[in-house]
């Protein structure tokens, strides 16, 4: 068994949702402070998600028999670092949107790809995961809390500058990946480069039912989730907090989150994934009733973000425990796809537009208590799932 990367595929994890980190809970808030209405910040978002759909099976299908996987890896963050350029052109909604197309569809294509070399380069040692993962959480705080504070201070550089610089350190510490990682990858399918029978096509994939009730709980979640990465900070900004204690909130639900990746690997070990996901399903809409309802409550925020670890990542760890049951070896990287562009692309566009329109219709409010509902909508087709797997083709 060859070692692992463990410190080099944690950096790239680190940087890239450092990039995130500032992105997500202050995209909106950039938006608006630029003269933009909520509704624009909602459709430039709902564009990061569209991309989504897209940018992850195009990479899949372009990256299958490539020798050289890990530079595709490299090709699409350097690409998504050229397509930012009309983020510095913040007065023209049209530069904006070209930029969040061209600059998100390679951004969001690469993600897969490291996932899977990271699967790829644990072999046997899937447990592991979330020892690595957790340093892309860590990313996320350190930028997300930091930037919060330099916002409150008035102190914080340009949103644009700050992404752009975190992406190319991203590109740069890409490169740092070792090559070894490119001949054992998944991308390249080795072991069924000669069954070709063993492949199943997208089409037979998205037959199965216990695949579409999966990828259909995926999208509702995500759906749910909207109204919290696009409105959370203005939400409780006009619940009279600070921007700091929204940023330190924000460092609170990502805490949570690296905890849980610590000892996921126990957790999973305790019941089927199924069962966890049901747990983060409900966890979740509860979660954004109180935020809807009580958002002007300190201590329950912090109460709430805490419950981060369950409804965020306690469901991505059982929902990658369910796509390995659900697809064989053969078709994971396309299953991987089909669940970042189904759930987190379709979930993500319909999120974001589901909240863009409500809180035009109620402002925050509202906002959270249909993305409560969505959550609960996806306990439905969790539940009708069966214990089927990739040896189960029938489903």
């Amino acid at each position: 068994m060859q070692p692992l990367p463990y410190w080099r595929l944690s950096a790239t994890y680190f940087c890239y949702y450092a990039a995130v980190g500032v992105f997500t809970p202050y995209f909106a808030r950039w938006i608006t402070t630029l003269g933009h209405s909520a509704q624009a910040a909602s459709a430039l978002m709902s564009l990061w998600y569209a991309t989504r759909v897209v940018g992850p099976p195009l990479f899949a299908h372009l990256a299958r028999h490539s020798q050289t996987p890990r530079t595709w890896l490299i090709a699409g963050l350097a690409l998504s670092c050229a397509g930012f350029f009309g983020f510095f052109l913040p007065q023209s909604l049209f530069w904006l949107a070209l930029s969040m197309g061209l600059f998100s569809l390679f951004y969001n294509a690469v993600m897969p790809q490291l996932e899977a070399l990271t699967l790829n380069a644990l072999g046997d040692r899937k447990h592991d995961y979330g020892r690595i993962r957790l340093w892309g959480s860590l990313g996320f705080i350190v930028l997300a809390v930091v930037y919060g504070e330099l916002l409150q201070r008035q102190m914080a550089p340009d949103l644009a500058i700050t992404m752009l610089a975190g992406m190319l350190v991203t590109t740069l510490v890409a490169t740092r990946l070792p090559v070894e990682l490119q001949a054992r990858s998944p991308l390249i399918d080795h072991a069924h480069a000669e069954r070709p029978g063993a492949r199943q096509s997208l089409t037979a994939l998205l037959r199965r039912r216990p695949i579409q009730r999966f990828l259909l709980t995926t999208l509702l979640m995500q759906l749910s989730f909207g109204a919290f990465y696009l409105f959370y900070t203005l939400h409780l900004e006009q619940a009279g907090h600070d921007t700091n204690v929204v940023g330190a909130l924000w460092g609170v639900g990502v805490l949570a989150e690296i905890v849980l990746f610590i000892y996921a690997g126990r957790i999973l070990a305790r019941a089927t994934a199924l069962f966890w996901m049901r747990l983060a399903i409900l966890t979740t809409a509860f979660r954004w009733v109180c935020v809807a309802l009580l958002p002007d409550s300190l201590w329950l925020m912090v109460v709430m973000q805490l419950s981060h670890a369950v409804s965020f990542g306690l469901f991505h760890i059982a929902s990658t425990q369910r796509l390995v049951e659900l697809f064989s070896a053969a078709d994971r990287v396309n299953g991987q796809s089909l669940n970042y562009s189904i759930g987190s692309g379709v979930g993500g566009v319909l999120g974001a537009a589901l909240a863009g329109w409500a809180w035009g219709v109620g402002s925050g409010q509202v906002a959270f208590l249909l993305a409560a509902l969505c959550a609960g909508l996806a306990l439905l087709p969790s539940r009708e799932q069966q214990t089927a797997t990739a040896d189960d083709p029938q489903g």
